[in-house]
């Protein structure tokens, strides 16, 4: 399996061997939808799919994101910076993993709601609801109204 660093990071294919001339053409935006494994040593890690939409923009489908290393404030929004300035793509998350049955949501949920109200994440996609880029402002407060009833605490 092809790996390559490229704009800091070390990417690789998930699924498939590509070759690195492939892994670079999708990288770059030309080539087909595959989701990537990428890593910034010592400070993040993730998975994503990246496409062009019908109009040729760039649009960045994340699956996870871990934050690595000791220091860990402010290293998930770093990331997400990255992404965004390294692909010039709205980003949209997209939660693969079950949710914690105890909470009924993903436990980073809290996280990524305050991103996508930061505007950091373009949408934000979850087995319990599905916040668009251009959510109204009613469901967005349905939806932390959820979170916190949960959790019960305000966020």
């Amino acid at each position: 399996m092809a790996s390559i660093k490229w704009k800091g990071a070390n990417w690789e294919a998930y699924y498939s061997s590509l070759s690195i001339p492939e892994l670079l053409t999708i990288l770059k935006g030309y080539g087909p939808m595959e989701l990537l494994r990428f890593e910034v040593e010592g400070q993040f890690k993730g998975e994503l799919s990246l496409c062009l939409t019908d109009d040729g923009a760039k649009e960045i489908t994340l699956f996870h994101l871990e934050v690595c290393g000791e220091k860990r404030v402010g290293v998930g929004r770093g990331a997400l910076r990255w992404l965004r300035e390294t692909f010039k793509g709205a980003i949209f998350l997209e939660f693969p993993d079950s949710p914690d049955p105890a909470i009924g949501f993903h436990p980073t949920m809290p996280f990524w709601f305050e991103m996508y109200r930061e505007g950091m994440i373009d949408a934000l996609d979850c087995e319990n609801f599905y916040l668009a880029p251009q959510a109204t402002s009613e469901q967005i407060e349905q939806v932390q109204e959820h979170i916190e009833s949960v959790l019960g605490n305000r966020l």
